[in-house]
This record gives structure tokens, sequence and C-alpha cells, in this order.
């Protein structure tokens, strides 16, 4: 395909892309800081706990996050503290740029956040968690705990590559094989909008000579190899599922948690790590600044998101998560895919340094929506 020509999607293509138009602005929003102080933030005073309500309003992800909060983490938390919760299902970005845009009257009390728009957000948005109110802080893996004060890390979704055995008779190994000829038209992945796309886009990078605050041979790549296998971009984890359910697709960067699904639904998709690592997903659950909550009741909803047995339930089908309580032992497919502790799978997994990558994402996301132009 030739430089700068339109890259024309089908109808079925464009599943959900019309969510994000404009998260380049979204983007920006992340770097934004409140116009009224609230005290809060890192090593700020408590502005969380006002009205003693215990009555939550969360945020979650579509999909299994969402399945896994209605069946055992809510559960859990009405089981431990008394409480309830009422769940609202969100992307981290539209997350942030609803916190920035009304600071001091958030319309939710604990956000869960992917690692990347939690690290570039204003930390007046959200309120340090006290350690002490964690009974179960101890029990997570200390490399995915926070050294800042903040919740850490409730469970890791991780990415590879998801293909349709019917299509591809020898499995993939490599992020290199989105590149191979011979998948002409039959590839998808989700936009840099996305964690996901941001994080493959990356890591494409990084197997060229780039990294973090290199993206450039990624965009080479882009241009002269990936293009032209892309059968068309997914805004999310559902359309891109979508497009394997309906055939559109036959290999794709995806969650191991949303293939197990598909497969359950009896959906003709496999999933296999890349020889180079597959990429881990890390959103926590903070608490947000300016809530009416308790700031003991939110604390104990995350505590009860990190316990033994809520863990060892997001490790198992239908969720698939890898836990981070460090005395959860694997089993199933996370046991086939990683080994048998969580020692073990962290060991094979690619962490990015959002860091770097946070200073450029908004550049980033402009220009990739240029090269792939609808």
């Amino acid at each position: 395909m030739a430089k700068h020509q339109t890259f024309h999607l089908s109808r079925r293509t464009l599943l959900g892309a019309g969510l994000f138009a404009g998260t380049s602005l979204l983007i920006k929003a992340c770097d934004a800081t409140p116009t009224a102080s609230n005290g809060g933030g890192a090593g700020g005073d408590d502005t969380s706990g006002g009205g003693g309500r215990s009555d939550l309003v969360v945020t979650t992800f579509a999909g299994s996050w969402e399945q896994l909060y209605r069946d055992v983490i809510v559960p859990a938390y009405q089981a431990t503290a008394g409480g309830s919760a009422n769940l609202v299902t969100m992307v981290s970005l539209e997350q942030v740029a609803q916190l920035t845009a009304a600071p001091q009257s958030p319309p939710f009390d604990i956000a869960l956040i992917d690692e990347g728009p939690f690290n570039a957000a204003s930390k007046d948005l959200f309120v340090p968690v006290p350690s002490e109110l964690l009974s179960n802080y101890d029990q997570v893996a200390p490399e995915l705990q926070s050294t800042d004060g903040w919740a850490p890390t409730t469970g890791i979704q991780v990415i590879g590559l998801a293909y349709n055995p019917n299509e591809v008779s020898t499995p993939p190994t490599s992020w290199e094989d989105l590149y191979d000829p011979q998948y002409r038209g039959r590839v998808s992945m989700q936009g840099m909008q996305t964690t996901q796309g941001t994080s493959v886009m990356v890591q494409l990078a990084k197997l060229r000579g780039g990294s973090e605050s290199d993206i450039e041979p990624a965009f080479q790549a882009l241009e002269q190899e990936l293009r032209p296998n892309l059968a068309g971009l997914a805004a999310n984890s559902g359309a891109l599922a979508t497009l394997f359910q309906q055939g559109e697709i036959a290999l794709a960067p995806h969650d191991l948690n949303n293939v197990m699904a598909l497969q359950a639904r009896g959906v003709e998709i496999e999933w296999v790590a890349p020889q180079e690592g597959a990429i881990a997903m890390r959103p926590s659950q903070q608490i947000v600044a300016n809530t009416t909550a308790d700031l003991a009741s939110a604390a104990a909803f995350i505590d009860a998101s990190l316990s033994l047995e809520v863990q060892t339930a997001m490790a198992q089908a239908p969720y698939n998560f890898l836990p981070v309580n460090r005395n959860v032992e694997l089993s199933g497919v996370l046991a086939e895919k990683f080994g048998s502790t969580l020692d073990d799978a962290l060991s094979t997994l690619v962490f990015l340094d959002w860091s770097q990558i946070n200073p450029q994402r908004a550049e980033w996301i402009e220009r990739f929506d240029r090269a792939i132009q609808i």
C-alpha cells in the first residue's frame, strides 16, 4: 500500500471507533491540574471521608473486569465491610477526563485505572491509601505495591497474540509475526488511544531498536509492513473480540482473559505468549479525592479485592487475570502459560516504563490516527 494512501475500513471493522473521538484531548487532560486545591494527593490531607458513606460508586472496565466485580469483588466487600457498591464501566482516559472536569464533585469514589493514565494524571485527583487500612497489603508481591503510598496493582491483564487456529495452522511465536505477508488483510489491533494499543506499538518499537521514548521504528514498520496486513482497528477489547467472532481477522494482539472468555463461548481462538514476552498491564484501584465516601469504606473495598479468596477467584475461569497476591497458586491456563507461581509469571512478562511513554503519548496518538486514516 502506497505511503499516505487512505486506509479504508469496512463498517464492521469500525466497531466502536466513535468512542475515542478526540482521545488525544483526553490524554492532554491527564496533565491538567484541577482549578481548585483540594488538599489531596501524595502527602496531602485526607479529603475523602466527609460523609461516612459506605455505598460506593466504583468504576471498572467492561468485559471480564466488570464480571469479576459483579460476581466476586462487590460481594466480598459486602460480606467483609457491610457496604454496597454501584458499578460504572468506563475506560481509564475517560475516568481521568471526568475527574479533571469536576475535581470538587467527582462522579465516582474509586477508580480502576490503568498504570499509564494514572501516572500521567494529576495526583490531586486522588488520595493515598493508608497502608494500615489494608490488611492484605503485605500479601501483594513487592514489585506490584506502590512506593508512593498509592493503592497497589489490583490484577494483571496480559497481552499476547490471539489467533484463529482454523486459519493459522502454525501458532505465531513472535510479535514480528504481525508483519508476516501471509496475514495480509487478516490482522487487527487496538488504536493507540487504548493502553493495549500503545503498549503493543512500544513493544514493536523495542524489537526494532526503539524504546519507550523512541517509537520511530514501530511507525516505520506500521507504514511499510503492518498496515498492509491490517483489516481494521478495534476501539477496545470487546470490538476486537467481535472481529474474531465474525471471522473478519485471523491474528491480533489480545488479552488472555478475553480470549479465554471467547473460547468458553465456542469461538475458535487460541492465545500464545510471544517469545519476546507478553505485555503486562497493571491497573489499580485508586481512591478519588473530594468524594463524600468514607475513607475506611473505600479502603475496605480495595482490601477485599486483594484478599486471598478474591485473588484466587480472579486467577481462575472465567476471569483468568494474573493475581497480585503472592500466596495464590496458579492453576489452569495461567499455570500452563506462565508456571505455577506468581514469581514465575512475573519473570516472563514485559513491563513498560510509562513515565517515558506518557509525555509523548498524545503526539503519538495523533500521528497514529493520521497514518491509519479512515
